[in-house]
């Protein structure tokens, strides 16, 4: 069915330039400024159930510009917009019986999309509170009054989580634009202090290789020269601690670069938070049907679990992971529903085969491997851990605690 739209809709809906007539005595809209109008009063009030006739049209523009175009020429103007829509909308002529009106019903995005949209641009960490509002209120205006509804839904952000720099789109295009220009990039890295306070790094000036989102936060990796490795290492510099980011100057393509581009998908599969030792190693994990879960989180939805129990209690999975202190706290956090079976660097189908008839002294030699095993990677986090207590100590002493 075709609308009738009060006045107090449209002074509350339509944004207040729409249907303005430039001049201030009552002369009737140009051709260019009526067109825009028609469109926008379709946009706003007419979806794909009901739309507007064009003596409506007509009364609105009227309401708006003192001065209402005739029925006919509004008509034109209708069919001007459906056979040539503008902006991938699309407007539907109403045929003759049709009682909808003219309505438009393709439009930048549906409503689905949209409220997709909003609902990523309210959790996104690295927008402010503000700018997350006025971009959703963007985006919820693309749509008709009657669906603006459906789009805005309440999410409850935990802005503990947000970054307390609000730049990192802008650092991120800075970083896209060195990359694509061949250039450095200059910057800052921000750390924060155990006493509140903020630490800056002197001026760096890196190449960057790759921009990566992995675990929620956008990486830059960069290549930089070191004493082992006067080519260039991979470094990941997270974005929302980049400060003052800015293309720096003209600087060669070298084939250790073009090897770390070539690597970047490699090393965001291999690596939990980007962080690792370099080394890829295949380890298998006893998993508790409780925590599988986690596991698919971690490694993704394409690891496959063997061996699993008749009640699906417990499996076995196989991953490739390089080592980091990220990895230890992941797993013995999940410990011991979820625990490191044998490490040894054997095949999946040898280690599997062997469980199946493996006798008392075998089941013996690898309970003793696993000890082995757990050991060292105790030792190692052990180590991790004195390390952590030792810089602790040290920022204790900075803050005079």
């Amino acid at each position: 069915m075709s609308r009738t739209i009060s006045r107090e809709e449209i002074e509350r809906l339509l944004p207040p330039h729409v249907g303005k007539s430039p001049s201030k005595d009552g002369r009737p809209l140009p051709t260019r400024e009526r067109l825009l109008a028609v469109l926008e009063i379709l946009r706003v009030f007419s979806d794909d159930e009901e739309g507007l006739t064009a003596k409506e049209i007509s009364r609105i523009i009227g309401l708006r510009s003192g001065s209402a175009p005739s029925e006919n020429t509004v008509l034109d103007d209708l069919r001007a917009l459906a056979d040539n829509p503008p902006f991938g909308m699309e407007i539907k002529a109403a045929s003759k019986g049709d009682k909808k009106g003219f309505r438009c019903v393709q439009r930048f995005v549906t409503p689905d999309e949209a409220a997709a949209l909003v609902n990523l641009v309210k959790t996104c960490k690295y927008l402010s509170p503000d700018q997350r509002e006025r971009l959703g209120g963007k985006i919820v205006g693309t749509m008709p009054e009657g669906k603006q509804d459906e789009v805005v839904g309440t999410v409850y952000v935990d802005e503990r989580q947000t970054s307390d720099y609000v730049d990192v789109f802008r650092a991120a295009n800075a970083a896209s634009k060195a990359i694509n220009e061949g250039r450095t990039v200059t910057f800052k890295y921000v750390s924060h202090l155990m006493n509140g306070s903020v630490c800056e790094s002197e001026e760096k000036e890196e190449m960057p290789v790759a921009l990566v989102y992995s675990f929620g936060h956008y990486y830059l990796e960069t290549c930089v020269p070191t004493e082992n490795s006067p080519d260039g290492e991979a470094w990941y510099r997270r974005l929302d601690r980049m400060k003052d980011v800015t293309t720096g100057r003209k600087a060669r393509a070298t084939s250790r670069m073009k090897e770390l581009s070539c690597s970047v998908i490699r090393d965001v599969t291999e690596k939990l938070d980007m962080y690792g030792d370099g080394v890829c190693r295949t380890l298998f994990l006893r998993v508790e049907g409780s925590h599988a879960k986690y596991v698919y989180d971690a490694f993704g939805n394409d690891i496959k679990f063997e061996h699993v129990d008749e009640d699906a209690a417990v499996g076995y999975v196989c991953i490739r992971v390089q080592l980091s202190p990220t990895f230890f706290r992941w797993l013995f956090g999940m410990s011991p529903k979820v625990s490191l079976f044998c490490p040894r660097e054997l095949t999946w189908t040898r280690r599997f085969n062997g469980l199946r008839n493996c006798n008392q002294a075998t089941l013996a030699l690898l309970v003793e491997d696993y000890r082995a095993a757990t050991k060292l990677y105790l030792d190692k986090l052990t180590a991790v851990c004195n390390d952590v207590a030792a810089r602790t100590a040290v920022d204790k002493q900075v803050i005079g605690l």
